[in-house]
């Protein structure tokens, strides 16, 4: 099973040898391909062979680049991986829109369930607002009660001041965990079989991953809980050792169907989940359930 995410910060040669992932640095590093769950590229420095390229493809590793600022900035992932993708993407391409608005309905109401275990756990009193919310949400949630918890939310969580879009560095904490997230979901949609540019809510035209924008809303707080947990807003820029602690969130549990399992298992599982509603026509997800900041432990 796949669980290790490689972090590279520094100059490194990386190639692929008889099922190995070798990294060339000072020393010389050997992982198991199968082992793998993702990759990022943070250095400008590191060089990949094609074979490398294409082996960790074939394997359904998810490989990050990042740009200038040091941020995710683009991904390498696999195709024709799933046996039946046509049928997959027919029936993606005709859903039809009772079933695309009890989805999205399932989605918002987790999300916001998740959010205000997120301020429970902090010890923030709006929880409460928001559990009474996600009771709510209507149908394809009509009346965008989402944005109305994001409001109390984020206010809640991290100060009356803060709001996303600001300079505040917990922004940038908060986008760079999204952005490992929805790479880490992305991969697992085209897994499984699914086009990730046909979204369920999301549809802009010039966005490649509406449905891994759909998806990810349940496991944003997971990141918020992290950010809120360990990040204030007196500090300056990301160190390679936040970014890593951030890039490491996938192994983190949460709790899905009545069991716990690392937040990278957890969205495979929501992918298979969403993959079955949309041929089966039913609204059946899996969709995690936060809980206290836990990683997962190999014996």
């Amino acid at each position: 099973m796949e669980y290790r995410n490689i972090f590279l910060a520094n100059p490194a040669r990386v190639s692929v040898q008889r099922e190995q992932l070798v990294i060339e640095q000072a020393e010389k590093y050997m992982v198991p391909l199968e082992d793998i769950s993702a990759i990022l590229i943070e250095s400008r420095q590191v060089t990949l062979t094609s074979y490398a390229v294409a082996s960790l493809a074939g394997h359904g590793i998810t490989v990050f680049l990042c740009d200038d600022r040091h941020l995710p900035s683009c991904q390498i992932l696999p195709i024709n991986q799933y046996c039946r993708q046509r049928k997959l993407l027919m029936a993606q391409c005709e859903i039809g829109k009772p079933l695309q608005k009890k989805l999205w309905q399932q989605i918002v109401i987790r999300k916001l369930q998740n959010q205000a275990k997120c301020l429970e756990l902090m010890h923030h009193e709006e929880c409460e607002k928001l559990y009474q919310m996600a009771h709510s949400v209507l149908s394809n949630d009509h009346d965008n009660r989402e944005a109305a918890a994001a409001a109390i939310y984020f206010p809640a969580l991290f100060g009356r001041g803060f709001f996303r879009g600001s300079d505040d560095p917990r922004n940038a904490a908060l986008n760079y965990g999204y952005a490992i997230l929805r790479g880490g979901i992305a991969r697992n949609l085209v897994i499984h079989g699914l086009e990730p540019c046909i979204g369920i809510h999301h549809r802009n035209e010039l966005n490649q991953f509406n449905l891994a924008d759909d998806l990810i809303e349940p496991f944003r707080p997971v990141v918020d809980l992290y950010v809120a947990t360990n990040f204030c807003e007196d500090d300056d820029v990301l160190t390679a050792e936040q970014k890593a602690g951030l890039f490491n969130l996938t192994n983190h549990m949460v709790q899905q169907a009545g069991k716990w399992y690392r937040i990278m298992t957890a969205i495979g599982r929501a992918s298979v989940a969403l993959a079955n509603s949309i041929v089966d026509e039913d609204a059946k997800l899996e969709l995690p359930h936060l809980i206290p900041l836990e990683l997962h432990r190999y014996e």
